[in-house]
């Protein structure tokens, strides 16, 4: 498989950022090019008591505040790339559902591959992925690399009698 376009999703954590270096090391051996893409992620609260809805400018505010920090997010994973000599193009889209906007670029910029972080549940009994990373995941037709934290993840119980 040969790799010429990588899409890195960050969110801006730290498992995300580790996610990137390990894309950008991806790319640096072969591809050369990523794409970075976060997800301005608008955070409303729900109406006061009173059933007011936030007024235009509170509204724009926290548009603009969610732009900055997918901008910021955006560009830490571009120095990570740029420190490595990869060349690296950036999305930030709006939307309150991040998997599709990371599937939509990532198909939109002809990425190969797509890889992230992700905060997954802690109970082995559930999925082993997060809300985000299930999505995508699941509904991506590009390959999916998912980085996970071995310090969050389950131990497996291997106690008697579990394995059929």
């Amino acid at each position: 498989m040969f790799l010429e376009r990588i899409c890195i999703a960050t969110d801006g954590s730290d498992l995300a950022i580790r996610a990137a270096e390990l894309g950008v090391l991806l790319a640096s051996s072969g591809a050369g090019r990523v794409v970075v893409v976060s997800v301005a992620q608008p955070q409303f609260r729900t109406p006061d008591s009173d059933g007011a809805a936030p007024d235009a400018q509170a509204a724009q505010e926290e548009f603009e505040r969610a732009r900055h920090a997918a901008r910021a997010h955006a560009d830490t994973v571009g120095r990570i790339a740029r420190g490595s000599g990869v060349s690296c193009d950036y999305a930030t889209p709006l939307a309150s559902k991040p998997g599709p906007e990371i599937i939509r670029v990532a198909e939109q910029h002809g990425c190969d591959l797509i890889v992230m972080g992700t905060h997954g549940p802690n109970d082995a009994n559930r999925m082993f992925t997060g809300d985000v990373a299930g999505y995508v995941l699941a509904n991506s037709p590009i390959r999916v690399l998912l980085l996970r934290d071995p310090h969050e993840a389950a131990q497996p119980d291997f106690t008697e009698g579990t394995l059929a």
